[in-house]
Order: C-alpha cells, then sequence, then structure tokens
C-alpha cells in the first residue's frame, strides 16, 4: 500500500502489526455510507485482523474448516473516522441518560464507533470553572490524548442567582438540587462509565467492533439535570452552548459538535419517563402526588432554561430537535456520515419494550467432536433444531398476540453454523397494521460471531493441561453450561 493510504499505518513487519487483505466487495454488508478517511469501496474490500493470527485462517489437516475472519478487532476502533462530541441538553426528566446509553450501543454495533459517556453530575465538586475545566481535559484526554486549557473569560448568565428549587420539591426523592452552587445532601454516587475518564485511553474497550470504522464519539449528557443546571457543560443556555462550540475547538478543531434537546410535550409520555425512573431506583410505581410534585419542579426549571434558538442566531451549529421520541425530528447541519446515523437513529428510538429472542445454533461438526472455534456446519441433529426452529418462528415469534402477524427481524454471526441453523426460516411480506413489511428479513452482523480462541481454535475442551487452556476451557465449559 501507498504511503498516502489511510490504511496503510496498520500494516509492517512486526508480527503483532495489523494486516490488512483485499476481499471481494460482495464479501461484506456494510452501513449505508463511508467513514470520512476510508471510502465504501474500500471498506467492503478488505478484512482486518493480527498478523501473528494469519496462519490460524487457514486451512490444515489439524482445523479443515478455520475462522476464515475473526472478530472484528476492538484495538482498531476509532482510528480512522471523525471525531464527535455529543452534548444532550433539555428539561428534566426526559430520558437523557437513556439516549445516551442507547446512542453509545447503536454506534458501536452497527458502525464501529469508539464511544465513551461523559457525566456532568460528576463534575460537580468544586468551582464552576473547575468543574468546566475538569470536565473538558476528560473529554480531551479520551479523543486526542492531551489535556486542554479553557482559560476563558468567565460566562456571565442572566438569573443565574435564582434559586430553582420549588417549594414543594421532596427531598427525598431530589437529595442533590442544586442551584446557583446551593446545594443540600451529599452529592449522589457517579453513575457507571466507561472507566474513570479522567485518564486517557479510560473508557472500557468495547468488544464488538465492526469493519467499518466511525470514528470516536464522545457523549455528554446530565443524570440529574437539576443539580447541573448552572454548569457550563450543561448547555442550559446560548450562552452556555455557545461555551462549549468554543471549547470544542480547543480540544482540536478536527472535532465536530453536535447538540441534540430532547423536548418532551406529550404528558402521557412524559408521566411514562417519570415513572421508568422511579422505578428503575426501586421506589416502585409513582403515586399522583409524585407525578404533580415532579411536573412542578420540571415548570420551575422551564422558567430559566434556554431552548435551542429557532432566530437563526444559532444555525450555525450543528443540532438536532428531538420532539416526543421521534413524532418529530429536525435538523439543522447534520451532514456527515456519523451525524446522518445519528439523525436516523433518533427517529427509530422509541421507549416501547420490545420481546428479543435468543437462540444457539444448532449442533455443529465441531460441537460433535467436542472441539471450539472453527467455522463448521451443522450435522443431522443441528439441522433437525434448525427445522424446529423454523416452526417456532413462524408460530411464536411471528405471531405473539395470536394470529396476526408481528413485525419481526432476524440477526445472525456470519458463521456457517449460524446462517445453516436460519436457513429454514421463511421470510414471507406481511401486513401489519397497514405496513407492508417483509417477515424476518435476514441481517448477518460479524458482531455477534464466536470469540476468537487463537492459538486454541478447534482444541478439544480435553487437550491441554496448559495454564493459558486451562483458564479458556473453564470459560468455554460454564458458556456451555448456561446454554
Amino acid at each position: 500500500m501507498s504511503g498516502d493510504d489511510p490504511l496503510s499505518v496498520l500494516s509492517g513487519d512486526d508480527p503483532l502489526a495489523v494486516h490488512v487483505r483485499d476481499r471481494s466487495p460482495s464479501d461484506f454488508s456494510l452501513p449505508s455510507g463511508p467513514p470520512s478517511t476510508v471510502s465504501l469501496e474500500r471498506c467492503q474490500s478488505l478484512e482486518w485482523y493480527a498478523k501473528s493470527q494469519e496462519h490460524l485462517l487457514k486451512t490444515s489437516l489439524h482445523n479443515p474448516l478455520p475462522t476464515e475472519v475473526p472478530p472484528p478487532i476492538a484495538a482498531l476502533g476509532g482510528n480512522h473516522g471523525d471525531m464527535h462530541v455529543v452534548v444532550l441538553i433539555g428539561l428534566p426528566e426526559v430520558g437523557k441518560p437513556f439516549l445516551a446509553k442507547r446512542m453509545r450501543q447503536y454506534l458501536r454495533f452497527f458502525h464501529g464507533a469508539s464511544c465513551a459517556l461523559f457525566d456532568t453530575a460528576t463534575h460537580t465538586k468544586d468551582t464552576i470553572e473547575e468543574n468546566a475545566q475538569s470536565l473538558s481535559n476528560a473529554l480531551s484526554l479520551w479523543l486526542v490524548k492531551a489535556p486542554v486549557s479553557i482559560n476563558a473569560p468567565k460566562l456571565s448568565i442572566v438569573g443565574s442567582n435564582v434559586h430553582l428549587e420549588p417549594p414543594s420539591l421532596n427531598r427525598s426523592l431530589y437529595p442533590s438540587f442544586r442551584a446557583s452552587g446551593m446545594s443540600f445532601g451529599e452529592p449522589p454516587p457517579s453513575p457507571q462509565l466507561d472507566g474513570d475518564t479522567s485518564l486517557p485511553d479510560a473508557a472500557k474497550v468495547y468488544q464488538g467492533q465492526k469493519v467499518v470504522d466511525s470514528g470516536r464519539c464522545a457523549i455528554v449528557y446530565g443524570s440529574d439535570t437539576f443539580r447541573t443546571f448552572t454548569e457550563r457543560w450543561s448547555g442550559s443556555s446560548k450562552e452556555r452552548r455557545r461555551w462549549i462550540a468554543e471549547s470544542v475547538k480547543r480540544i482540536s478543531p478536527n472535532v465536530k459538535l453536535i447538540f441534540i434537546e430532547v423536548k418532551v410535550s406529550d404528558p402521557v409520555l412524559l408521566r411514562n419517563n417519570i415513572s421508568l425512573k422511579r422505578q428503575a431506583s426501586g421506589q416502585g410505581p409513582p403515586d399522583e402526588e409524585h407525578y404533580l410534585m415532579v411536573e412542578k419542579s420540571i415548570r420551575e426549571y422551564a422558567k430559566r432554561y434556554v431552548t435551542i434558538q429557532d432566530d437563526g442566531s444559532e444555525d450555525d451549529m450543528s443540532y438536532v430537535l428531538f420532539i416526543n421520541y421521534g413524532e418529530k425530528v429536525v435538523t439543522n447541519r447534520m451532514h456527515g456520515f456519523l451525524r446522518m446515523r445519528i439523525a436516523q437513529f433518533l427517529s427509530t428510538i422509541h421507549t416501547e419494550t420490545h420481546t428479543v429472542y435468543l437462540t444457539r445454533h444448532g449442533q455443529s461438526e465441531y460441537n460433535k467432536l467436542g472441539k471450539i472455534g472453527g467455522n463448521s456446519g451443522v450435522t443431522d441433529n443441528g439441522l433437525e433444531y434448525a427445522k424446529r426452529l423454523a416452526d417456532y418462528a413462524a408460530n411464536t415469534i411471528c405471531k405473539e398476540s395470536g394470529d396476526s402477524p408481528n413485525k419481526a427481524r432476524l440477526w445472525t454471526s456470519s458463521l456457517r453454523r449460524t446462517n445453516e441453523t436460519a436457513q429454514f426460516i421463511e421470510h414471507p411480506e406481511v401486513d401489519v397494521d397497514g405496513d407492508s413489511w417483509l417477515q424476518m428479513s435476514h441481517r448477518v452482523y460479524r458482531n455477534l460471531d464466536e470469540i476468537f480462541a487463537g492459538e486454541y481454535e478447534v482444541a478439544s475442551l480435553t487437550s491441554t493441561s496448559s495454564p493459558g487452556w486451562t483458564r479458556w476451557s473453564t470459560s468455554w465449559k460454564a458458556i456451555a453450561n448456561l446454554c
């Protein structure tokens, strides 16, 4: 490969280097658009794997049906796409933490982005300026491996000295409510993040990267919107959003900023959010008094909160207005691969529950021989299971409510044994609530492939007593027992 090739840095003579091998474009099914530095056609024609594993991917007497390509390598994630900072803003109780976590899962699994969450509520121990510097450093260290200085004039926020606590606020429900530096009770425990985001590479590495690399995406949200109102990274006013834009530029001019304002005007949807949050905290279903108290708190907060303006003063920024969970989605300057994928995600996200059915593949040839890994097909027993699974899918999964069909999808890994297990599942076109739907449309995701066992591929569970194999076989036996 030429020196100008953005992928050339991945190869070399080092046996631990990542090796890139050309493939036919038809061998991969990738998202509809490319990352910025690698064309879609180029991504479709490549396999990425550790060069030291190359000999394990070839047919041998020991392994006549090898794994052709190991699952995507997590270490490659985030190296070639763009860098983004997504900031979720909006009134309390609209589900910002829920959206942040779902967005992280979506961008990781479907688009190979390396993602981390940053909660403004975990950076509120000191002054507003120190808190802003703390979160900015955490973002910068994760994105560009270097701290950033935010030496900028202090913001002058009109009305920031107004106490936001409504008279009837129940302190047991919001023990750390804060406004303009005033608080009562101890700060809440830090929510779970991808590691300690105050250090470089602290975000937990996700093990399911796809072939497509959509870069790095930092998602900023507030788990306690009341307490973080005056924090700069809360984005609760035009001034604070403008400050965020300037701070992101200081991290790197190449980092792209996106604001997502979550709006919930539907009272039924709002109460549903309130109920889900209370039950998730273990407090049980809310009563009418609780609903009224929280709704009053939100109205008090709204008196000081400044929504993204439609007068043109913020049109230079990329943002999405996400209204009533997809009832209406307004985008501004959302150009680019990952930005459009985020807009697509927001247009389909919902708070309703769906049933997910998980099944193991039918017995494979290597299962029968007591070997792990490889890419063998299924046995006669496996085919019998596949036929029974197809019958179950048609009569149960696709008809949960009785005789009327419901929408259902089918996902498998790229391995031969899973696809042979799914081969008898039918894909009829059905009418669901007036919509034409291709039932059990089959999609293949390499993120679902089995963990690659490396030197222990196709080993027997009793084949060796080496310490490394002992650890592997113990894990595999535990998994087998769960199945």
